[in-house]
């Protein structure tokens, strides 16, 4: 895809400073009890041709408590949709741009949610695509650690996870927006970033930002927020609807975190996960005043409601214009310095 639209919202590159500083100021008052503004009943469709509970049921709740509709316009069953008899994506996304005002969209590869965008006049959602992004979910991730903590940029963030995942690129990117002053990696010392994080990462340095390295999640205990999920990404996004279910994945024990290790290090660090989990969040941290993730889920619909109030009005999204990237990762990575320097290659 050679261009880009700023009726949709595909990436956090879309999202500029003022973009971010208008949806936490709606979803603050929403969540604060404020009633939301509302455009007259919309039909939003929900296109999720991968497994999903927090940002499908997210999104069908917070258009409810607009006063929306939701349908679901996916590969279901009685769609024909993919079928040998049936039709493409074209004119799939054409007919139901005739019944709806809005998309949300989870889909298999990085490169259908744009070309869904390209096929239709109407706004488009990128709900997590492949191993390409998830904004809004990096918008909940922000918007939990601004309600909890304040200002994100007097904070120290440590993020543990694949770094191929979704919400974890749209995460660093959103963070440049409101660069904290220390932004620490727990990876395994192998692990190699790709281009596009790498140079988020260099950005964030070049911000004034304190960019280290861990290799052991106790190394990130003494944050304020540490955002947790699997080293092994692909065992959560690479599933179909209907996709027999694999073995879980077990996280190394380097990467596990566990109620002993926090209460051990006397830690406040305040702990999100995108959630859904596997084994490198023991359920043992549920009960701890440092588990934040069930917060994540409650806050996410007022940050929804907020996308979509302003989606739906019309508003627009500035970032993209101003930043000149494309969306999507590159086919190449590179390594990250492995060592708890500042500096990180973007080469």
């Amino acid at each position: 895809m050679t261009g880009f639209s700023v009726k949709d919202l595909l990436s956090a590159d879309d999202i500029d400073e003022a973009d971010l500083a208008d949806v936490l100021s709606r979803a603050a008052a929403i969540a604060d009890g404020a009633a939301p503004d509302k455009t007259g009943a919309k039909m939003i469709g929900l296109f999720f041709e991968q497994e999903s509970t927090r940002t499908r049921i997210g999104f069908d709740v917070a258009a409810s408590r607009l006063g929306h509709h939701v349908v679901d316009v996916s590969a279901s069953p009685g769609s024909r949709l993919g079928k040998a008899q049936g039709e493409d994506l074209e004119d799939h996304i054409r007919t139901i741009s005739e019944y709806c005002d809005l998309i949300v969209a989870r889909t298999q590869h990085v490169a259908t949610v744009e070309e869904m965008a390209r096929l239709t006049h109407l706004p488009v959602i990128n709900g997590g695509n492949g191993i390409g992004e998830h904004p809004t979910q990096a918008l909940v991730d922000l918007f939990t650690m601004q309600r909890r903590l304040g200002d994100v940029r007097q904070l120290s963030v440590a993020l543990s996870c694949d770094p191929t995942a979704r919400h974890a690129l749209s995460f660093m990117k959103l963070l440049r927006l409101c660069p904290p002053k220390r932004f620490t990696l727990c990876l395994a010392p192998e692990t190699k970033l790709s281009n596009v994080a790498a140079a988020v990462i260099d950005d964030l340095r070049q911000n004034g930002t304190i960019i280290d390295r861990v290799d052991n999640v106790e190394g990130a205990l003494n944050h304020d927020v540490l955002s947790i999920q699997t080293q092994n990404a692909s065992s959560i996004i690479s599933g179909r609807i209907g996709d027999t279910d694999a073995a879980q994945h077990v996280e190394d024990e380097k990467f596990t975190l566990t109620a002993e290790k926090i209460l051990r290090l006397q830690s406040k660090t305040m702990i999100l996960n995108p959630l859904p989990r596997h084994s490198e969040t023991d359920k043992s941290c549920d009960s701890l005043p440092n588990a934040a993730y069930f917060e994540q889920v409650r806050l996410s619909v007022p940050i929804r409601m907020a996308v979509l109030s302003r989606m739906l009005a019309g508003r627009r999204w500035a970032g993209r214009s101003r930043l000149h990237l494309q969306p999507g990762w590159p086919a190449t990575s590179s390594p990250i310095s492995s060592s708890l320097s500042p500096s990180v290659s973007s080469s």
